[in-house]
């Protein structure tokens, strides 16, 4: 994902006066943005030196507008450093409270969500943020998707290893809905309404799934009093993606 290219100033600034500098002294939250036309920002898994934050939680924003305990920044960029690398990007994002560490951000249009070992999609995203890390996030769209990988997961959609070489993504899942919620804190994905998981051999369909990431389990229910079932299908395929072993849902 590249910056878009506008004639803007961007924000720049570590300390800024008067009540907005009293908003981010709350929070410890370090500002840091590059110029227009620098690169993209570096893949998910990269250091944090790469990604030029070296604090918890850092952002950037092309503008920034405060009033009281209220903020909206446009096209904002956020890095959280403390589970490796963590970076979200949207059209705009509003915060509100004193401790921006500590606080409920929302997030809308072309939300687009970067981790270690995996990706999230959304026209909106709620994102709250505990002790300067993102603690849960809540995606909407036409449909929110995910992707998850045993193996970071770079920008080119392909894993990569230790060694930085990339591989193919074979221990993926798959999945959208129209509300998916992300428990980061517990590694746990909810999908509710016309939710959809794959790990490429086998589908799931229901109202509401629920994955657990950490244990790789999936929970999958109807909705109540309803007459729509839960519709799974597994696929007659041979390969590495369907072989022993795999981790899949």
């Amino acid at each position: 994902m590249y910056w878009r290219t506008e004639t803007r100033i961007r924000l720049r600034t570590r300390l800024l006066p008067g009540l907005l500098a009293g908003l981010l002294a709350a929070a410890s939250v370090a500002a840091w943005a590059g110029a227009p036309g620098d690169a993209p920002p570096a893949a998910a898994g990269a250091g944090a030196e790469r990604e030029g934050c070296n604090e918890p939680l850092c952002y950037t924003a092309s503008s920034l507008q405060a009033e009281r305990n209220h903020m909206v920044l446009q096209d904002i960029h956020i890095v959280d450093t403390t589970r490796g690398i963590t970076r979200i990007q949207a059209d705009q994002a509003e915060a509100n409270g004193q401790d921006l560490g500590n606080s409920e951000w929302v997030l809308t249009g072309h939300v687009q969500v970067w981790m270690p070992q995996g990706k999230l999609s959304a026209d909106k995203a709620t994102v709250q943020f505990v002790n300067k890390r993102i603690a849960s996030m809540s995606a909407r769209g036409t449909p929110a998707e995910f992707e998850h990988s045993a193996a970071p997961v770079g920008q080119d959609g392909t894993a990569a290893d230790g060694a930085g070489r990339g591989r193919s993504a074979m221990e993926t899942a798959h999945g959208h809905a129209r509300d998916i919620d992300y428990d980061l804190e517990h590694d746990l994905l909810k999908l509710n309404g016309d939710s959809w998981l794959s790990d490429g051999c086998n589908e799931i369909n229901s109202q509401s799934i629920v994955y657990d990431i950490a244990n790789q389990k999936v929970r999958a229910d109807a909705a109540p009093g309803g007459d729509t079932q839960v519709h799974g299908t597994l696929h007659a395929r041979t390969g590495p993606q369907c072989g022993p072993g795999v981790g899949r849902p």
